[in-house]
């Protein structure tokens, strides 16, 4: 009998919150595997340039569809079977690509990839929550925000030290595979930390979720993340190219240096403001976030490629501490039945409004130059800034007495809980109390 979230000890949430969130980095891990590997695929199986550029479109399809159409599957099945079901997405994408002997394997592929992907981001995150608990809270939403950055940027340097070691495609999908299958294994771990609360049929209900209550701050989330994913995701692209074009690289390393430094501090954020307080981490993080970017386009135009390294790893801890903050915000703010369903509505968003920004910046880049295309981003910054600070300031907060909590849930259990943001009133009856009983 699984055991409920308030009942865990305080050993089993953290044992829970550490496996949850080492498969939820082999997840993104896993899929940063093929890219640095598509030149290989040209050469090997014949993949064109046109498949490469039609890789991320079937990616975020797959991303997409998966936030849209079954973004609260784990409401219904639960946390962990739904995770491990992600960990075997992932292998079974590592699979087809060892064994792609052709550009339409390839993209099919890729999205698997994506399927795993938006699992990742609504029912994995979703279990690290639920399982790290309200006390540390901002460990969670860390996690949540930026880990799927971080374990991108591990599989994609991993990759690279290993093809450098054994170039082999056969070793370098074994030992992913290898790591995911060990995820799975200690996913079977955790406890289930939250009963099916919704029908099968109530879960994959196509929808995008804004709570009512909190909707200037979902706006407020939605602007957080759209603003520093834009620049992220340059840095994802672009980082190599502007080692090499900006301060004269001889080699990958700096590229991936630069990488490095812009993603993976991020995870440094959450924990560094989480004792001040929201508001003002949210607002100063997002004002330090603008000045390292305008400070980036700065170091640019001067060469200075030492404090523009810097500047990047600046750059990362305060997005990672504005992602963070606001998303932690946001969370206390909504019912813990709505956790799953805003998870996947504020990475719907980030992640349809990252293809868009990225296409809009390289076509930026195409016409103008690196400095311009990191002032303008700067100046996004300082509008989304100047929106965030104003929202914030006047958006309404719901007394905790009205805010249904895991214990809470548990100690109250029964149709009337049905009444949520995310259940329609005309399945009450039929949908959630059965769910609930």
């Amino acid at each position: 009998m699984a055991m409920h979230k308030a009942h865990l000890t305080d050993a089993q949430s953290l044992r829970g919150f550490i496996l949850a969130t080492f498969a939820f980095l082999a997840i993104f891990a896993s899929t940063a595997v093929p890219i640095p590997l598509y030149a290989d695929y040209q050469v090997t199986i014949g993949l064109t340039t046109a498949d490469i550029s039609n890789t991320m479109f079937t990616y975020l399809t797959g991303v997409s569809l998966t936030l849209f159409l079954a973004g609260r599957v784990s409401d219904s099945l639960g946390r962990v079977p739904v995770a491990s079901l992600t960990v075997m997405l992932a292998v079974f994408g590592c699979i087809m690509f060892l064994r792609a002997g052709s550009g339409a394997d390839v993209l099919a592929a890729r999205f698997v990839q994506g399927l795993a992907a938006g699992f990742g981001m609504s029912a994995v995150s979703s279990l690290v929550i639920d399982c790290v608990g309200e006390k540390h809270l901002s460990w969670g939403s860390t996690v949540a925000s930026c880990g799927a950055m971080f374990g991108i940027m591990v599989g994609s340097i991993g990759v690279g030290i290993l093809y450098d070691l054994v170039p082999d495609l056969t070793a370098i999908y074994g030992v992913m595979i290898a790591i995911l299958v060990l995820s799975l294994f200690l996913v079977n771990f955790v406890h289930e930390p939250l009963d099916r609360t919704v029908s099968l049929r109530a879960s994959i209900r196509p929808r995008v979720f804004i709570p009512r209550d909190c909707r200037r701050l979902f706006a407020a989330v939605a602007v957080v993340y759209l603003s520093t994913w834009m620049v992220g995701c340059f840095f994802q692209s672009f980082s190599a190219p502007i080692a090499y074009g900006c301060f004269g690289a001889t080699s990958p390393l700096p590229g991936s240096v630069i990488l490095a430094l812009a993603m993976a501090p991020s995870v440094l954020g959450g924990p560094l403001v989480q004792r001040f307080r929201p508001k003002r981490a949210l607002v100063v993080s997002m004002g330090v976030t603008t000045a390292s970017v305008a400070a980036l386009a700065l170091f640019v135009a001067t060469g200075a490629e030492g404090v523009f390294m810097v500047a990047c790893g600046l750059f990362s801890v305060a997005m990672g501490a504005a992602l963070a903050t606001a998303l932690r915000m946001l969370l206390l703010e909504v019912n813990v039945l709505q956790v799953s369903a805003i998870l996947s509505s504020v990475n719907l968003v980030a992640y349809a409004g990252s293809a868009v920004t990225g296409l809009l910046c390289g076509a930026l880049l195409g016409a103008t130059s690196y400095v311009v295309v990191f002032a303008v981003m700067t100046l996004v910054l300082a509008v989304s800034c100047a929106f965030v600070v104003a929202t914030v300031r006047t958006a309404r907060v719901r007394k905790k007495s009205k805010r249904l909590t895991l214990r809470r849930f548990h100690k109250k259990r029964n149709a009337e809980l049905a009444a949520l943001d995310e259940v329609p009133p005309e399945v009450i009856a039929e949908d959630a109390a059965p769910a609930l009983a």
